[in-house]
């Protein structure tokens, strides 16, 4: 049975923005996705993110550590296009990753530090692989680090907080099965597993 969300709530006013946002990406995105094409979704992810009257800490706690630190607004049914709310724990951080899909991370509360990565190793298909820094991005409200399938970054969260921020993917991170992510001081590569345990947040699509 379908839950009615009332619109004048915080979850009614925030699931109208997010079909908002989704249909405007849909159409930016119809003919694929290339760097030109993820700014423009970056620029309409930073309007949603400056609502953060429908973000608010009390309802996106950031979750225990060894849980997911993610509450999903919205997954398509071919699952493109899922927008997350991240809520990590202050002090937490990754290691280096792609995503096999593009994704724009826009800043609501806190700050989340990225550091930037390419892989100097050309061949995908040894255990090993040689990646060296080439930037550093601070991730705060009224910012946005947009990523295409192959780059890779590493997140590194402030121990204050609270730490809020909204994350879209063009293929939902619980469907991205062939992440890779890399060890700096060894330089072995893993499987960086689809992410499980995601929380639905009030309202979501």
């Amino acid at each position: 049975m379908t839950t009615t969300i009332d619109p004048v709530t915080v979850p009614g006013m925030r699931r109208a923005a997010v079909l908002d946002l989704i249909a405007r990406v849909r159409d930016i995105a119809r003919d694929g996705v290339d760097r030109a094409k993820l700014e423009d979704i970056k620029a309409e992810l930073l309007l949603l993110a400056q609502r953060k009257e429908l973000f608010p800490v009390s309802e996106f706690a950031s979750i225990s550590p060894g849980s997911s630190a993610l509450y999903r607004l919205y997954d398509g049914p071919d699952h493109q296009y899922a927008l997350y709310v991240a809520s990590p724990e202050p002090g937490r951080s990754n290691a280096p990753h792609d995503h096999t899909t593009w994704a724009v991370i826009a800043g609501v509360r806190g700050r989340e530090h990225n550091r930037l990565y390419r892989r100097v190793t050309p061949s995908q298909d040894v255990p090993y692989a040689t990646i060296e820094q080439v930037g550093e991005f601070d991730v705060v409200p009224g910012t946005a680090l947009a990523m295409m399938p192959d780059d890779i970054h590493s997140i590194h969260m402030d121990i204050d907080g609270p730490h809020i921020n909204l994350h879209l993917y063009g293929i939902s991170i619980e469907h991205t099965h062939a992440r890779t992510a890399y060890d700096l001081q060894t330089g072995k590569t893993r499987n960086f597993p689809a992410a499980s345990g995601v929380k639905l947040a009030c309202g979501a699509v």
